[in-house]
């Protein structure tokens, strides 16, 4: 088994990415996003982790750093190394993606105090 990690930054506040850490797994669950929006769907359903954690942590009043840590079991590739870097590149990708989503919701919401 592989453990995966990755970690992104954004300018919002912590209780509004956790909020929307749930939102945007949903939607890329169910393929849910409003026009325009698709464009930052996630991998992750692709990844099959078999467990995992995502914390967040406060780096300030207005910023906020999201990590996740996946217990990762390569299947179906003979080369399971080559399996464990596609994985973590999914994962960096999607990390990413979740990125872009908060901030454009971070927008649409005003969700940083005045």
């Amino acid at each position: 088994m592989a453990v995966l990690k990755g970690s992104v930054e954004a300018d919002v506040p912590i209780k509004f990415a956790d909020k929307e850490w749930t939102e945007y797994m949903l939607r890329s669950l169910y393929g849910s996003y409003t026009t325009g929006s698709a464009d930052v769907a996630a991998s992750l359903s692709e990844l099959d982790a078999d467990s995992g954690t995502v914390t967040f942590r406060s780096e300030g009043d207005q910023q906020v750093r999201v990590s996740v840590e996946l217990e990762y079991t390569p299947r179906g590739r003979a080369d399971a190394s080559e399996d464990v870097i596609k994985a973590q590149k999914e994962l960096d990708r999607d990390l990413e993606k979740y990125r872009t989503f908060l901030l454009r919701r971070c927008e649409q919401e005003h969700c940083r105090a005045a």
